[in-house]
Order: C-alpha cells, then sequence, then structure tokens
C-alpha cells in the first residue's frame, strides 16, 4: 500500500505521488516509525529514493543548484521549482517536456507535467519519456489489467533486468541469436503463442512442451507479447519475446527449415504466415470462435497464413464448421487436457473453507465474454434460492468485472476472488455445480477440470466450442434463460449423488492427457 505524505514543516507543498513509505523503507536495514522524518534527517544525505517517481542521486546530479534555495532535500527543491512552473525532471527515465508533447490534455489540466504522471499518468498507462514505454512494459511483464507499470519498473522490474522499452534488432541480429539457441537443441519443436499471461491457451502451449520434451524433443518459443509466464517458458527452452524488438523472420530463417513450428491463436497468423514463408513446415491452431475472429478483423489474416502453405487447424468441429466459407474444409484436432496438480493439502483445506455451504464456481478471465455478469446475476438468484451458497471466480478481473464485484459483494453476496490459481482441482472439487456464463468461449478447459473432480456444470447454449461435445458432464440451457439457468444448478445440488460424480470422471478419463493431441500436432514432420 502506497502512504502519501506531506512536507512540513520547512514547506507546505504536497507531495502526493513523490513520498511513498513503503517504497521508502525497503531501501533502509532497519525499520522506522516515520519514514518521511528519516529520508529528511539521512535518507537524502544517503541518496536514497522517496518513491518510485523521484531519484534523488538523478535530480542532485542534473541540477547541482538544488541546494542554493535553502531546501533541506532535493525532493523539497523539486517541489518547490515544480510551484513555480519549472519542468524539472525528478528521474532518469520522466521527461516533463515530452510528456506534454505525448499528452497534451495534461498542459491543459493545469498541473505539473511530472506531478501528474506521478498522481495518475502511471495509473493510467501513459508513458513518462521515450525511453520508458508503459504499454510495451505492460504487455510484456504485468499481468492482465495489472497497472502502474513504471512503479513496478522500479520495486521490481529494473533490478530483474527488466526492458524499459524494446531493442529494435535486424533480421540478421534475429537469425543469429536465433540460430545460436537451434545449435543447442536436439530434435527441436518450435511453439509459439501470443502471449504468456496465465490463460488457457498460453497454458495449453505450455502443457504441449512439456510433453514434447517427454518424448524427446527440445523445445523454443517465440511469443508475440509476454506475461507473467515467461519464466515458465524460460525454463522450458529458448524464448523470444517479438514485442522485444526481435525480426520474426530473422527468427524463423535462423531456426531453419528442419524445425517444425506449432503456433497457437489466430493472433499469430500473421507471424504463421512468415514461419510459412521462410519454408518452416508450419501449422497454425485456431483456439477462437468465428465472432471473435471477425471482430478483430483476423479473418484476412488467417487466409493470408494458409496461403503462405500454413496447415490451419480448428480445435472444435463448430469452429471449423463456422470457418469452412472462408478458410475450406479444416482439419480438426481437439486439444489435449492435462489436469493441474494440488496437493491433497489444499483439497483438505478447500473442502474446511466450504464446509456447511452449497459452493459455485466460475472461472476464467472475467469480462463480458465470459459473461461474468451473468455470473453474479445467477448468484444473486441461488443464493436468494440457498442461504448458505457461497460463490467462487477464479481468475483475474477486467476493470469492468472488478467494479461488478465490489457493487455485489457491498450488497452481501458471498463471493471469493482467489484470482488465478494454477492448482485449481480443490475448488472444483469442493463445489457442486460450475456455472458456465460464458457469452462466447471457444472450448474452456475449466469445465473439463471440474468434471474431472466430478463438478457438473449448467451452461447458457452460447457460442460455446464445447457445445455438442460436453454435455454428458452437465447441462446447457437456452441462452438468456436465466431462471432455466438457476433451476438447473439448483437441480444438480439437490438430485447429485456420490456416484453421479463418480461417473462423471469415469467418462471423462479416456480422453484426458496429450499423447493423441501431441501425436496429431506433429504427425506432417514426424
Amino acid at each position: 500500500m502506497t502512504t502519501t505524505l506531506t512536507l512540513t514543516p520547512a514547506t507546505d507543498l504536497p507531495c502526493e505521488g513523490f513520498f511513498d513509505a513503503d517504497f521508502y523503507r525497503r531501501q533502509i536495514p532497519t525499520d522506522v516509525t516515520d519514514p518521511l522524518t528519516h529520508f529528511r534527517g539521512q535518507g537524502d544525505q544517503l541518496g536514497l529514493d522517496p518513491s518510485p517517481y523521484f531519484s534523488t542521486l538523478h535530480y542532485k546530479r542534473l541540477y547541482p543548484d538544488w541546494a542554493d534555495g535553502g531546501k533541506p532535500t532535493a525532493l523539497d527543491d523539486f517541489l518547490a521549482q515544480e510551484a513555480l512552473g519549472a519542468r524539472r525532471s525528478p528521474h532518469p527515465l520522466i521527461d516533463p517536456v515530452a510528456y506534454v508533447r505525448r499528452h497534451p490534455d495534461v498542459a491543459e489540466s493545469g498541473m505539473s507535467a511530472a506531478g501528474h504522471f506521478a498522481r495518475h499518468g502511471d495509473l493510467e498507462g501513459r508513458s513518462p519519456s521515450d525511453a520508458f514505454d508503459a504499454g510495451f512494459y505492460q504487455r510484456r511483464y504485468l499481468r492482465l489489467a495489472q497497472t502502474l507499470a513504471f512503479a513496478h519498473y522500479r520495486n521490481v522490474g529494473q533490478k530483474a533486468g527488466h526492458m524499459p522499452k524494446p531493442q529494435p534488432r535486424s533480421a540478421a541480429q534475429s537469425a543469429a541469436a536465433s540460430g545460436q539457441a537451434r545449435a543447442t537443441l536436439r530434435r527441436p519443436v518450435l511453439l509459439g503463442v501470443h502471449d504468456a499471461q496465465q490463460a488457457g491457451t498460453p497454458i495449453l502451449t505450455l502443457d504441449i512442451a512439456r510433453h514434447c520434451v517427454a518424448r524427446g524433443h527440445s523445445v523454443a518459443f517465440v511469443l508475440r507479447e509476454g506475461g507473467p509466464l515467461v519464466a515458465d517458458f524460460q525454463r522450458l527452452g529458448p524464448v523470444f519475446v517479438l514485442s522485444e524488438g526481435w525480426d520474426a523472420p530473422g527468427i524463423f530463417a535462423g531456426f531453419g527449415q528442419d524445425v517444425p513450428a506449432i503456433l497457437h491463436s489466430a493472433e499469430m497468423a500473421r507471424i504463421a504466415t512468415a514461419a510459412a514463408q521462410a519454408g518452416l513446415a508450419t501449422t497454425l491452431l485456431i483456439h477462437e470462435l468465428r465472432g471473435y475472429l471477425a471482430a478483430r478483423d483476423l479473418l484476412p489474416d488467417l487466409i493470408a497464413a494458409q496461403a503462405a502453405g500454413a496447415r490451419v487447424v480448428a480445435s472444435f468441429p463448430r469452429m471449423a464448421a463456422a470457418l469452412m466459407p472462408d478458410l475450406g474444409s479444416l482439419q480438426v484436432l481437439r486439444p489435449g487436457v492435462g489436469l493441474p496438480p494440488a496437493p491433497l493439502a489444499d483439497f483438505r483445506a478447500c473442502r474446511r473453507a466450504s464446509k456447511g455451504k452449497t459452493l459455485f464456481i466460475g472461472a476464467g478471465y472475467a469480462d463480458r465474454r465470459k459473461g461474468f455478469d451473468l455470473f453474479l446475476d445467477a448468484a444473486q438468484d441461488l443464493h436468494a434460492a440457498l442461504p448458505n451458497a457461497g460463490f467462487v471466480w477464479l481468475g483475474g478481473l477486467d476493470p469492468w468485472a472488478q467494479g461488478l464485484a465490489d457493487t455485489a459483494r457491498a450488497h452481501g453476496l458471498p463471493l471469493v476472488l482467489p484470482g488465478f490459481v494454477a492448482g485449481s482441482l480443490p475448488w472444483y472439487a469442493a463445489s457442486s455445480v460450475y456455472l458456465l456464463t460464458s457469452r462466447e468461449d471457444p472450448g474452456p478447459t475449466t469445465v473439463i477440470h471440474a468434471a474431472a473432480t466430478g463438478t457438473p456444470f449448467v451452461g447458457y447454449a452460447a457460442d460455446i466450442g464445447l457445445w455438442g461435445i460436453a454435455d454428458p458432464l452437465g447441462q446447457f440451457v437456452d441462452a438468456g434463460d436465466r431462471a432455466g439457468f438457476v433451476a438447473a444448478a439448483l437441480a444438480f445440488t439437490r438430485t447429485q449423488t456420490a456416484a453421479d460424480r463418480h461417473q462423471r470422471r469415469a467418462t471423462l478419463r479416456p480422453h484426458l492427457g496429450f499423447g493423441a493431441y501431441c501425436d496429431g500436432l506433429l504427425s506432417p514432420v514426424a
């Protein structure tokens, strides 16, 4: 938590955004009761920084006259100069002139450039200078919907060696780097995905990679963007995040035509085109439904990738049927499903936490497509019918969903939000019903994970890839039939037996695993 203080009594200028007690404490070996007094008495002289947005040594080097006005610290002088209208730089990566040039509305606001960035701009995802690209940093290193890219860089990223902006590489440099990586690999397979967020497709790519490694292959990765799972990819093989500045054709040229490329998601269609044009045996796996592809204007890219020689494969029959007018007849390979590991203690803990409750669960990155509002609507009705009901949503929430969740909890809905949980099976095992409220969802593996613990689903028969495939594991009701949805969920809570849950697990068991899926992916290049 950020603590905002005001410098007194030497100046009455507010330092909101420029003094963060928690940030300051992390620089000193012992705890202090009054961080601001410590900073003014010792920290400034030691060159310590009062917040992510102010570098004491930078300011003193850039403005050696800082003490001429009699201010006790460099921060005091900076704030005084700000009040006089000076555009002084508080940090090497914060350039007030460039900030106003990038964001003309700041000048119209009447706030100083540096003050606006520290108090508002970082939260809003603005870049403070030409030397720090907030959009790049957020996509490369942060979770979905996570903000304060610059503060993250100062708190975590700078020490970890994170890049403040992309570093462009030429085709030759990219080819040299990937060629060097290729030389260390045995029976390599190149896997690609659009990002490394904690979501279905990146996790599926990691599962395939582990299965390939178990089969004696080496793996390397091409990611369009980054995310918190990059480290997981790096533990398995070399990783090239294209948004860092790598040249995609150069990367593929360096790997060579004998390396198969298996790329996930239509978001990778342009990259699949580059791989196919470089002569790699390229497979592009589509995990999205046609409505999403059309809305994102990805269909022309898919057509181009196919024309370049990429093998385009759909995840479910519904996808292939919808895309036939655009791409012709497509091969369908239903994705493999692995179960996330979880210790027995976690199962016991979830059982204890849910004792005496009838638990309903949903999962995924909560946004409108996932129908988080429909989940909350159903939860309100279920809670009215079952006072002992509890509700869990596993996964991150976008700002819209977070606002809805805050309102629902303020009105008494017993909603638990653990965020993304890698070992999710204990939560599903403790639940009575999985509520599948998605308006559009290609093939949520979370439904399968729930069924693997015996938990049934109730879903709206919307544009869902699993509709017609996963029906024996639960029940679909007509889209928009809120009363029918709630009634079906209540029926499961009242009629389900241990034998029913056991039978559901048995029905699913033959379809788990990655063997057949990986066979289909690798068969053209085996």
